[in-house]
């Protein structure tokens, strides 16, 4: 038996394993694929996400640098000057923090958590607290009673690398998503350096849709390419369930995101590391898992 099985490798599971190992916990990390594999993400790293990434000791790849965000809402056009975004790629930045871990590593999609197991299509995997960091359709928050993604709980985004440069300016624009959509979302191009832009569409609090045909608007207006387009539900921020006795929801599996922007790298970062220090305090501090999501919570 682990001491911890995380289901989910992204940012809120890989960091998970990072404080976890340094803790001295025997961990597993089990996800559907193993990174570097792609993820729709617009790849901001606020200010706050990188210091605090720093102030871990977590390394970690970025290509761009957002220092002027320019943002449209309501006909009005604002330009923000100051400490930059750093932009990444999430099949690299997720590699980084799980390669960081020394955790051991399962490729299975994991179906349901029956107490401190992890059932997968491939096998079981026992461990005295699960950590559920497998993002907005999470296998493990269904299993604690959560519902499914739906339109009244998650929004739908569109993304894709294109071809260009911005420079190291970055957009940000809600009017251009009501326009084409009908929606509430926005529009966004994130700078990736020499590997393109990072360019997408969200929208949220109404029915899903197809937004590629609106994505390839966008990108062709500011003289952009498209290139492969991948979409996901995105959560609205609706913080759900924390975990439940040694089972812990971190990141978006817990809907922990910036409901105005759908910033998630921040929260999945900040409850990752949390995740772990509550597995541990619960399990050589106190020696009752079971007590792991109210210390969480805590």
């Amino acid at each position: 038996m682990y001491d911890l099985v995380i289901v989910g490798a992204g940012p809120a599971g890989a960091t998970a394993a990072i404080v976890a190992t340094r803790l001295g916990l025997r961990t597993l990390v089990v996800d559907r694929f193993k990174p570097p594999r792609e993820k729709p993400c617009g790849g901001g790293l606020t200010p706050r996400t990188w210091r605090m990434l720093e102030r871990m000791g977590i390394e970690y790849s970025w290509y761009g640098e957002c220092r002027e965000v320019r943002v449209k809402v309501a006909d009005i056009n604002y330009t923000h000057r100051g400490d930059p975004i750093r932009v990444t790629r999430r099949p690299e930045f997720d590699k980084a923090l799980l390669d960081q871990s020394g955790a051991e590593f399962a490729v299975d999609r994991v179906l349901r958590v029956e107490g401190g197991r992890a059932v997968g299509e491939r096998g079981a995997y026992e461990g005295a607290v699960v950590v559920g960091a497998d993002g907005a359709n999470s296998a493990v928050a269904r299993s604690l009673g959560e519902p499914p993604p739906s339109p009244k709980t998650h929004g739908i985004a569109f993304m894709s690398v294109a071809g260009g440069s911005l420079g190291d300016t970055c957009i940000v624009d809600f009017d251009f998503a009501h326009e084409e959509t009908g929606g509430v979302g926005y529009a966004w191009a994130f700078t990736l350096g020499d590997r393109g832009v990072d360019v997408g569409i969200g929208i949220g609090w109404g029915p899903w849709a197809d937004l590629r045909g609106p994505l390839a608007k966008w990108a062709e207006s500011l003289g952009l390419r498209t290139g492969a387009v991948m979409g996901h539900p995105l959560s609205l921020g609706s913080v759900r369930r924390l975990g439940s006795g040694n089972v812990i929801l971190a990141g978006e599996a817990a809907g922990l995101v910036d409901a105005s922007t759908g910033e998630g790298i921040y929260y999945a970062v900040a409850t990752g590391a949390l995740a772990a220090q509550a597995a541990y305090v619960a399990l050589k501090v106190r020696g009752k898992p079971a007590e792991a999501a109210g210390i969480y919570a805590e």
